[in-house]
């Protein structure tokens, strides 16, 4: 089986930094991707984006498993780069050697309501850059992804009856398969779970606690060094969509009690979680403590204060709630 990175894709999220690699062209034809898509440009995308194009990276047969079905044939990450078309975070997988299928994943963290329409263009580039079949799949991380224009199908006749558009593709929400489903699954998609469908008699935060564990005693058992590493890493920043408190997703993974807890890089990402958490925590503190002393603040008072990252200069900003008497001032005297 042979793997490699998408170009343009990051291999490591970790810390929201990406490391991009650009690799020779290596069509599954014999053709250039690049002669495909020239002037290419280079973009960063989202924290949970990249987070899904490693795990890709890390195991593409398990996601095609997952996702697409198991196949015997060798599966591969296609050396392409179609951000000329959108700033989606799009996975293509090449299967079989030659190649004979393709699938297109686009994991979908919020709404878009030309979406749609990035898919059906995605679709076309590759099959006529490929010229093998190639299935298209949004795989949907959070209701919140959903739209109405996003049905799985594009329609329209623009001369009914002497031509029609007519293309369908998959739409997978994340939450309505079960978590216990992706826990039992390929290791490669076990990241997956924290977004699954949970039980409805356990609280959020009770039942995630569940899958984390799980999770984890998993990884100890079948994963080692830098695959665990990344692969917990993963779960960790995908908790995020769930969990809108920084400090809450610290304290689930608090307890993980396998071996990649004391890996470097992930203790740095807790780190940078408790410090983003500790900030968040300053910002509402000095928001709720203006608002008894001077009334409720504007959107640029509130803009001013959570541009303010520092956590010594919140927390003297907060003791200096107490000696003003107006955001006005408050704030002058945070800029001079």
């Amino acid at each position: 089986m042979r793997a490699c990175v998408l170009q343009g894709s990051p291999v490591y999220p970790l810390i929201w930094r990406l490391s991009l690699r650009r690799l020779s062209p290596v069509g599954g034809n014999g053709v250039s991707d690049d002669s495909i898509f020239p002037a290419l440009e280079t973009r960063v995308p989202k924290p949970f984006d990249a987070t899904i194009k490693d795990l890709a990276a890390l195991g593409p047969a398990d996601f095609v498993t997952r996702f697409g079905g198991p196949t015997t044939l060798p599966v591969r990450l296609l050396n392409v780069d179609l951000s000329t078309v959108t700033t989606a975070a799009d996975v293509v997988f090449g299967i079989g050697d030659p190649l004979a299928e393709i699938l297109h994943l686009d994991a979908q963290a919020s709404a878009s309501a030309t979406k749609h329409l990035d898919v059906l263009a995605y679709n076309a580039l590759l099959y006529r850059a490929y010229q093998v079949p190639v299935h298209s799949t949004v795989l949907l991380l959070r209701q919140s992804a959903r739209h109405p224009n996003l049905t799985g199908k594009v329609q329209y006749a623009a001369r009914p009856g002497r031509g029609i558009m007519d293309f369908g593709f998959e739409l997978i929400p994340l939450w309505e398969i079960p978590a216990d489903d992706l826990l039992q699954g390929v290791l490669g998609t076990l990241p997956l779970a924290v977004l699954g469908k949970l039980p409805d008699t356990l609280r959020l935060t009770d039942a995630l606690a569940a899958v984390v564990k799980r999770l984890a005693q998993r990884l100890q058992q079948e994963a080692a060094g830098e695959q665990a590493e990344r692969l917990l890493t993963a779960a960790y920043i995908l908790t995020g969509l769930r969990l809108p408190k920084q400090e809450d997703v610290i304290q689930l993974f608090r307890g993980v009690s396998i071996a990649m807890r004391e890996s470097v890089t992930y203790q740095a990402i807790l780190e940078e979680g408790r410090v983003e958490g500790r900030v968040e925590e300053l910002h509402r503190t000095i928001l709720r403590l203006g608002r008894e002393r001077f009334g409720e603040a504007d959107e640029t008072v509130r803009q001013n204060i959570e541009a303010i990252t520092d956590i010594d200069a919140l927390e003297e900003l907060s003791l200096r709630l107490l000696k003003v008497s107006s955001w006005a001032e408050l704030l002058a005297r945070e800029s001079a």
